[in-house]
């Protein structure tokens, strides 16, 4: 895949820039009344678009004819779809999900130096072009230097979990995670959190990047100087060789690092499941969406585009062990370990040992989809990505693939108030969503059932002492029962 990416180029501006310098067309009129001239920047089967002396134009290609060296070749053509990721985001992600279109659309994948094509009988019917990415990718798609892009941003598409990793040789012990970000902002060595004297040093990816972007946001920034490699895998092998180093890594970690223990000032340690990280449990992960620039694609892009978010890509994601939010990542209670180790560690005085017993006993023998709804608070309405598992799992109900169980929406929330108040919050929310659900599932498939229910406090996912850890209990999960 890295062959596949401009690796000539040192940087993503130095690429782009090579790409941009597309040679010289003349387009004119059927008529031969009007004629412009300039760099052909793209043409997708319907439009050239072409930068001249009076700026970008968009030109309908039913009406012009294309003379020039950058002049597509008509008999050969396929649509082109410029797509910005950072090469070992393409790897593990794109390329996974270009294969499963390719499965789809019954089309012949042939990978190339330059791109990817797609084609049916021998004719290419797409070809996918990819760009190396550094940074954010707004910018990059602002100055039209790509049509898309893999990022952090844009509509999320899997949510990798990230972990502490160490050498077996660093300093042992869970991790107090109040104080690592306290640590990564003032600096310290591993007494700072609990351990030896030590010196502690960070490794990173280059500044800027889609990993380093979203450690900063779970953990904050560091503020001592940093070792950065030029990818997660250079930086695992740097990390390997150093028994002082931490870095944040996308899991399954490689061999010879160790994922380090966080806990939480409440004594909850963080889940680092593929399904809490899906499930959008906690702010440890990498967060990978698809990000377009608003203009029209033409429809062989448009068919992939949309490719990304279908059940078959879903399932694609799921069998290469990557956490998308669907409906297809599941898992018993009986493997879910660090949520029943929570439950035990929990301090809440309002929760009895009946408590949490008739808890377990609705959730024993169920599954956890890795679909959860929470509500924006100040409107009362389903936040983006909510709303979005909601369609989720309407599509997932009318394709019949819960025929057979019982669906359970159980609402939870945080402990700041009367247990019983919480109680009847938490069923209100769980009602909420059933509403919502049928309102976009007029007919239900027979052997399905919907039921909601309330556990109120229990199964606590973070400390409620801060708004984020209040706004992450207060949620309603999904679960599949089977029908007796």
């Amino acid at each position: 895949m890295r062959a596949i990416l401009c690796a000539a180029a040192t940087t993503a501006a130095l690429c782009f820039s090579t790409l941009a310098q597309a040679q010289d067309a003349t387009l004119t009129a059927r008529d031969g009344a009007l004629a412009v001239s300039g760099r052909l920047i793209s043409f997708d089967g319907l439009v050239y678009r072409i930068d001249t002396q009076w700026g970008r134009l968009s030109v309908n290609a039913a009406a012009v004819d294309c003379e020039g060296p950058g002049c597509p070749d008509l008999t050969r053509f396929a649509p082109q779809l410029r797509i910005a990721a950072e090469p070992w985001l393409a790897d593990r992600v794109l390329l996974p999900l270009v294969r499963s279109f390719a499965r789809a659309e019954g089309l012949t994948l042939t990978e190339t130096p330059q791109q990817l094509e797609l084609s049916r009988e021998g004719r290419p019917q797409l070809r996918l072009r990819l760009l190396p990415l550094a940074g954010p990718a707004a910018p990059v798609l602002a100055a039209e230097a790509a049509d898309a892009a893999l990022s952090t941003e844009g509509a999320v598409i899997a949510r990798l979990p990230l972990a502490l990793a160490t050498s077996p040789d660093a300093p042992p012990g869970p991790v107090p995670l109040t104080a690592l970000r306290a640590q990564r902002a003032q600096g310290g060595g591993w007494d700072t959190l609990g351990s030896e004297a030590r010196p502690l040093v960070w490794h990173a990816t280059p500044a800027g990047s889609a990993l380093e972007r979203s450690a900063e946001a779970a953990l904050g920034p560091v503020a001592a100087e940093m070792r950065r490699a030029a990818s997660p895998a250079a930086l695992a092998a740097a990390l390997g060789r150093d028994p002082w180093g931490a870095a944040l890594l996308p899991l399954p970690l490689p061999s010879g690092l160790i994922a380090r223990d966080l806990r939480q000032d409440c004594g909850l340690v963080l889940d680092l499941s593929a399904l809490a990280a899906a499930a959008g449990d906690h702010a440890l992960v990498l967060p990978v969406g698809w990000l377009e620039t608003g203009r029209p694609l033409p429809p062989a892009a448009r068919a992939f585009a949309d490719h990304l978010f279908s059940p078959a890509a879903q399932a694609t994601l799921a069998a290469e062990g990557l956490p998308a939010p669907s409906a297809l990542l599941r898992k018993p209670l009986a493997d879910q370990g660090i949520r029943l180790a929570n439950a035990l560690r929990d301090a809440n005085p309002e929760l009895t040992r009946a408590d949490l017993q008739s808890a377990l006993a609705l959730l024993d023998g169920a599954q956890r989809l890795a679909l959860t709804f929470r509500f924006d608070d100040r409107t009362g309405t389903l936040d983006a990505s909510s709303d979005k598992a909601l369609h989720s799992l309407s599509d997932a109900l009318a394709t019949g693939s819960a025929a057979g169980y019982e669906v359970l929406l159980i609402g939870f929330t945080d402990s700041t108030g009367p247990a019983e108040r919480n109680l009847t919050a938490a069923r209100t929310r769980a009602e909420a969503v059933s509403t919502m659900l049928e309102a976009i599932t007029p007919d239900l498939p027979p052997g399905t059932r919907l039921r909601t229910e309330a556990l109120g406090e229990a199964f606590p996912l973070a400390c409620d002492d801060s708004l984020a850890g209040r706004q992450l209990n207060r949620r309603v999960e999904v679960w599949l029962r089977p029908l007796p």
